[in-house]
């Protein structure tokens, strides 16, 4: 059963909550609710800042102890100084890359920031993710350099300095790791690059992906990590917001066209976190595309409040491929390349390749024994 802090993070989603949510949230915050749990749970959802920021405009942030709202306040305006600093140094990149006519596609969280959040302390990010053509990465990399950023020696696409990550994919769908995730699309990356567009931000000229293709990967990005964090759905539920019937049109066709038709039927499930009026072109979909027992199992434990579970980013990713990807996919995720598990084990840099797959047979049984443990808890 959702708990009443779960629902409250629901409704804290909302970027500019008009006076029906503002009173909803109101009715939620006069339950008997565990404040500091709340404000933990927030943190841990990636939702502090927009929590802050809800409850502020419900007028119930005065309701808090002294000690809760200056915590809430803190992290918001951690985020505030924190995206500001990367704001300043991707600039700086940016300018950089300008000058060498380099062009590259933001990802994730900083694609977002700028064109959906209007207060950039309402989404906190931990990186800076760069989509790099491979024509260009030694370029990036050379600037990257000169600027005194440090190339992390166990992933050598993540580069540092001080508190300012860049991540670095050359691939689209983390096929820089996994290289069978190229098979999960049915359209190539060149695909997906020539559909980008041309946005600015704060004055220097990026690309980012069509509004359909970033609908699209937010939610495979949100199922690779488990749906860990109530803010990658709230970011989706965001950009589609507005949306007309002939963008959810588009949308389900681009999906059709990417042979991603089942992880929009997953965006849709998981949007009933919130009160998220789908539109008939969704709902069709799905009818159409009917969820198994165990995609079921799986979505509804977000539903629930907890991740989803260990296992589910193999089927759900996987469902829908013909047998060799889906066998591929599977396979290399669960004993990738030795390069790729050394980075998983670091301590193990120098072993040999049958004991990093000796430790990986040993961790994966370790994720079993959890997984086990957890339904076993879940049941009592």
């Amino acid at each position: 059963m959702t708990s009443v802090e779960q629902k409250i993070l629901a409704c804290a989603t909302e970027l500019n909550p008009d006076s029906n949510q503002q009173e909803k949230m109101r009715q939620l915050m006069s339950h008997d609710v565990d404040v500091d749990h709340l404000i933990n749970l927030a943190y841990k959802e990636g939702m502090a800042g927009l929590l802050y920021k809800n409850l502020m405009k419900s007028g119930v942030l005065a309701n808090l102890g002294h000690e809760q709202r200056e915590r809430l306040q803190t992290l918001y305006y951690q985020t505030v100084l924190s995206n500001q600093k990367l704001i300043q140094d991707l600039k700086e990149i940016l300018h950089l890359l300008d000058k060498k006519k380099i062009r590259i596609v933001l990802l994730q969280g900083i694609a977002l920031l700028l064109p959906i959040y209007d207060d950039i302390g309402l989404r906190p990010l931990t990186d800076i993710d760069l989509w790099v053509l491979q024509k260009n990465y030694a370029s990036l990399i050379s600037i990257l350099g000169s600027q005194g950023y440090e190339r992390n020696h166990i992933y050598p696409n993540t580069f540092r300095k001080g508190s300012t990550i860049f991540d670095l994919h050359t691939q689209i769908l983390w096929a820089d790791r996994i290289k069978a995730s190229k098979m999960l699309l049915a359209k190539s990356q060149e695909n997906i690059y020539s559909e980008t567009q041309v946005a600015d931000f704060e004055g220097q000229e990026v690309l980012c992906l069509s509004q359909y293709d970033q609908v699209l990967l937010l939610g495979l990005h949100a199922l690779k990590h488990n749906v860990s964090r109530l803010v990658w759905i709230a970011d989706i539920k965001s950009l589609l917001a507005d949306w007309k019937s002939l963008d959810w049109e588009a949308l389900i066709n681009r999906a059709g066209e990417l042979g991603q038709e089942k992880t929009l039927v997953y965006i849709f499930f998981l949007l009933r976190l919130f009160d998220f009026q789908l539109p008939p072109e969704a709902s069709q979909l799905l009818e159409r595309k009917r969820l198994g027992f165990l995609e079921k199992r799986a979505l509804e434990e977000r539903i629930k409040g907890d991740s989803l579970p260990l296992w589910s980013p193999l089927l759900l990713i996987s469902s829908g491929k013909g047998l060799k990807a889906r066998f591929s996919f599977i396979l290399e995720t669960l004993f990738p390349r030795p390069e790729i598990l050394r980075q998983v084990f670091p301590d193990s840099v120098n072993r040999k390749v049958g004991v990093l797959y000796l430790k990986r047979i040993v961790q994966l049984f370790g994720f079993i024994k959890v997984s086990l443990k957890k339904k076993k808890g879940s049941n009592l």
